[in-house]
């Protein structure tokens, strides 16, 4: 048995949860108290009714989640929403989250495991929430690998598939509109998630390789590698709620 405090501690002070700003519908941290224990963990990338019933299920003490419970932002306690905070209270079922610390972090964020998964080498903190690093592959080797590793059709304008990918930016989730900051710096390739139309003809424009493989799809690595965290550190059985929402 570990302690909800132990696992709150370690999480926050991993992620620096109070050092890295975020929007304030975020909420980063302990979003919900349980009685103080946890026997299970459960982890997932959105706080939707459907992840909380499975978690629920799968007989979980605890829900990491990347994207929490209040990005509903302030409401009154009625219906859906009344129906989500009491699926947790009722269950003993606490909920914490990280959406940029868990994005940014350079070990065991999302833009971390998805650039190791991809196999990019000398991989570098760029922009704010941004990676970069090498392939050593041409474009087209590196959108199929995209695809690969992130279980999706990747989407998005690739002018020059033959040449050299060389050093490449990634960036996960909702990152599509660093696409103007990228090209001032000189890259011709960057990948992220959610497929956005009008950066998608601003890359074409461009000519820039632009890769699209999903908001959620690009952010289940985050999560997943918290759960190894908990599990070496506190042996505790994880189990990863899988609600991809095919964007």
């Amino acid at each position: 048995m570990t302690t909800l405090d132990e696992i709150v501690n370690l999480l926050d002070s991993t992620l620096r949860v109070a050092e890295v700003k975020d929007a304030p519908v975020a909420l980063n941290g302990l979003q919900v108290e349980n009685d103080g224990t946890v026997r299970k963990v459960a982890l997932a990338v959105d706080g939707s009714q459907r992840t909380l019933d499975a978690a629920v299920a799968a007989d979980a003490d605890l829900l990491v989640l990347h994207h929490g419970l209040y990005w509903c932002g302030l409401r009154p306690l009625t219906g859906w929403w009344k129906r989500k905070v009491e699926t947790c209270l009722r269950a003993n079922l606490a909920v914490y989250a990280a959406h940029l610390p868990l994005d940014v972090h350079p070990e065991l964020g999302n833009n971390a495991r998805l650039a190791q998964a991809l196999g990019l080498q000398d991989v570098q903190p760029e922009l704010e929430y941004c990676l970069s690093g090498v392939f050593p592959g041409t474009v087209a080797e590196l959108r199929a690998r995209y695809a690969e590793v992130t279980g999706c059709e990747v989407t998005g304008p690739m002018p020059t598939p033959h040449a050299p990918a060389g050093r490449v930016v990634i960036c996960s989730g909702g990152g599509g509109p660093e696409v103007y900051a990228v090209q001032k710096l000189g890259y011709t390739t960057f990948l992220t998630g959610e497929e956005n139309h009008w950066v998608s003809y601003t890359a074409e424009d461009m000519g820039m390789n632009l890769f699209f493989a999903g908001h959620y799809a690009t952010e289940t690595f985050g999560v997943k590698a918290l759960g190894e965290l908990l599990s070496e550190r506190f042996g505790l059985p994880v189990v990863f709620i899988d609600n991809p929402t095919g964007m």
